[in-house]
């Protein structure tokens, strides 16, 4: 059931509710507790205004478009994924990212569908995250250009799965959409899709695409767990090569 937004306070030409001063900061805040109750789909420059008791004008002085406001809100999300440096070996930091970035989403589930679209396209990736991959990457042994290919390969897979684990179900008649997509799976004929039927006993419900629930109710923690370490793995491959051709 969709929650219906509270009553808003008195709006002011300024400041906020309750006195503070307005910032692109607190906007962003304010805009990410608000998708996390209501939903992205929810979300407007009006309902944020309407959520600080300020005119959307005010609103738009500090944040420009919709967009932008998006991009601050992923940045905000993802302020704390980075891992400290200098603490833990490549490998082992890389590990504590993913992690980190899985929890934050798992926090803020309604903002999974954000990070893909708004924390690369719009430049709003925390730089000491980049800064933080880079360095683990060259303690790796990469440079040039694989330096290049295996940091967009982290970032990858460290967005890729979190997004998919978490992507949001639909709003309206979630129960019926799950019982339906339920009911779908277990139909599927074994002459047409064989290998498909003989697994289906352990992918329904807990393999991407063939799923009615999502991380939120359902956390593939297992299958996170190995991601990881694959990844890990293939890039110390990536780098052993690297290292013997140069």
């Amino acid at each position: 059931m969709k929650k219906t937004p509270a009553k808003p306070p008195p709006r002011t030409a300024g400041r906020p509710a309750g006195g503070a001063a307005l910032t692109k900061q607190r906007i962003a805040e304010a805009a990410l507790e608000y998708i996390d109750e209501f939903g992205l789909g929810a979300f407007s420059m009006r309902e944020i205004a309407t959520r600080l008791g300020v005119y959307p004008a005010t609103v738009h002085w500090h944040v420009s478009t919709r967009e932008a406001l998006l991009a601050e809100v992923a940045a905000t999300a993802m302020a704390e994924v980075t891992p400290s440096a200098g603490k833990l070996t490549w490998q082992a930091w890389i590990a504590e990212l993913f992690r980190r970035c899985r929890a934050t989403v798992r926090r803020h589930p309604n903002v999974a569908q954000l990070l893909g679209a708004q924390l690369v396209s719009n430049g709003s990736l925390p730089t000491e995250l980049v800064e933080g991959v880079l360095a683990a990457l060259i303690e790796a042994g990469f440079e040039g250009e694989s330096l290049l290919e295996a940091y967009n390969c982290v970032i990858a897979a460290m967005l890729g799965f979190v997004t998919m684990e978490f992507s949001p179900l639909p709003s309206d008649n979630t129960q019926a959409w799950a019982e339906e997509l339920r009911e779908r799976v277990h139909t599927i004929r074994p002459l047409d899709h064989p290998v498909l039927t003989r697994h289906l006993p352990l992918l329904a419900n807990k393999a991407f695409i063939v799923r009615w629930d999502n991380g939120t109710t359902v956390p593939l923690d297992g299958s996170f767990e190995r991601h990881v370490q694959i990844t890990i793995d293939g890039l110390e491959a990536f780098a052993s090569r690297v290292i013997r051709t140069a």
